[in-house]
């Protein structure tokens, strides 16, 4: 394992322990928000369940694809604010 390998590791690991920390201490709307994620997940398999096998595979693909790109988003974000953070540490003279 090379070092960008392990670093995106670290990341990741990072990432989701922040998310498990802020789902555990989210807010009660929030909370609803995930529960409703949930049912409507199940809702949409049974729609899913649906449609001819090639229709399901474009929308299976799609929803793949889009959480795909979202995570390597949120990744590229959180290493940003990182970035952004020790930018903003070395202008103020901390370090």
């Amino acid at each position: 394992m090379d070092k960008k390998e392990i670093f995106d590791m670290v990341i990741r690991e990072m990432m989701e322990r922040a998310l498990e920390i802020y789902r555990e201490k989210c807010d009660e709307t929030e909370q609803k928000l995930y529960k409703q994620i949930v049912e409507l997940s199940k809702q949409r398999e049974k729609v899913l369940d649906k449609l001819a096998i090639k229709e399901r595979q474009i929308l299976d693909d799609y929803f793949i694809k889009t959480s795909i790109v979202i995570d390597r988003e949120c990744a590229y974000l959180y290493i940003q604010g990182a970035k952004d953070c020790v930018e903003m540490f070395k202008k103020l003279g901390v370090f």
